[in-house]
């Protein structure tokens, strides 16, 4: 019987993989982390990786320090480097818990992954993990453009992140475990209706399964991969486009858009998407369909105001002004 996950593993990495290169994977050792972990162990088979385990002890459950150290025991067992970040619950301000323990993952992984020359950071995201952004963006009402945020390969704070178990689905990855008789740390708080992501697997998803009576997951992953497409394409349109981008000495930029007419509203509208967060700009829904309108009606010239810079529109010129500080 052929292990299609292992026959996955090696083909991503043998398109992708340099020798003498270190391989960091963030290592919860839960399911997710677990599979990817024992995966990489059987590629050795065919590549000689160099695999360095980093974990982090956000310190938001009693048992999370006792994990850590069977965690470590597991490592030195392989014989793999560890390295452990422990955190306290005054490390933590209020607000989102979540994404400030995000915000220490990639900076802890960050740290190591420079210090160790790494080729990429190894993260364990599966299909569940993708179907459950994709909703949450679709409920906060995300453009079309921005559905989809995780990716088989990114970057991330100079990072080169890879996700080899982003196709398959959770369940998959289950069976392989029980399989392969390998135990993982069931986190509690990933099933804690505390969290957000918890609420959406234990009620959102099964409720829309069970109305549906369809594999919502695999739905939503497709939609997920289908507005990667749709950016990805426009990406590609747009990128002679942003070439002509001209910026003075007092930090004006501008953007003519006269040489490049006729544009489509869909494609002005990710064009200027990607300028401003190329400008570190951010400016309202609102104020970028007033925008589209300005280049596609008259030549009177339009001005649009935001906290951080006003954005002129005048004969298909483009001119953005940051406020200063």
């Amino acid at each position: 019987m052929k292990d299609f996950l292992l026959l996955a593993m090696k083909k991503f990495l043998e398109s992708r993989w340099v020798p003498r290169k270190p391989l960091l994977i963030g290592y919860s050792g839960g399911p997710d982390s677990k599979a990817l972990l024992y995966l990489l162990l059987e590629c050795r088979r065919f590549l000689p990786l160099d695999l360095h385990l980093a974990h982090i002890d956000h310190g938001w459950r009693e048992e999370s320090g006792r994990e850590a150290a069977a965690l470590a025991e597991e490592a030195e067992r392989l014989n793999l480097p560890f390295y452990l970040q422990t955190l306290k619950k005054e490390s933590f301000a209020s607000g989102n818990l979540e994404e400030q323990g995000r915000n220490f993952r990639c900076q802890f992984f960050g740290e190591l992954y420079r210090s160790l020359h790494c080729q990429a950071l190894l993260l364990g995201h599966q299909a569940d993990d993708q179907a459950e952004v994709v909703l949450k963006r679709v409920f906060e009402g995300s453009s079309l453009f921005a559905i989809s945020s995780i990716s088989l390969e990114s970057f991330v704070m100079d990072m080169q992140v890879w996700r080899p178990l982003l196709p398959f689905p959770k369940r998959q990855l289950l069976s392989w475990l029980s399989e392969k008789n390998l135990s993982y740390i069931q986190d509690a708080t990933n099933l804690s209706d505390r969290f957000l992501r918890g609420k959406m697997r234990l009620e959102m998803i099964p409720l829309l399964e069970a109305s549906f009576g369809k594999d919502v997951t695999s739905n939503l992953c497709q939609l997920g991969e289908e507005s990667r497409d749709i950016r990805n394409y426009f990406s590609t349109l747009n990128r002679s486009i942003l070439k002509s981008v001209l910026q003075d000495a007092e930090g004006v930029s501008r953007l003519d858009l006269n040489p490049f007419f006729p544009l489509s509203a869909i494609q002005l509208k990710y064009l200027l998407k990607e300028w401003l967060k190329q400008e570190g700009m951010v400016f309202s829904r609102q104020i970028l369909d007033g925008v589209i309108a300005g280049l596609l009606g008259g030549r009177e010239e339009k001005k649009f105001q935001s906290k951080r810079g006003l954005l002129s529109v005048k004969n298909r010129m483009l001119i953005l002004r940051k406020s200063s500080y």
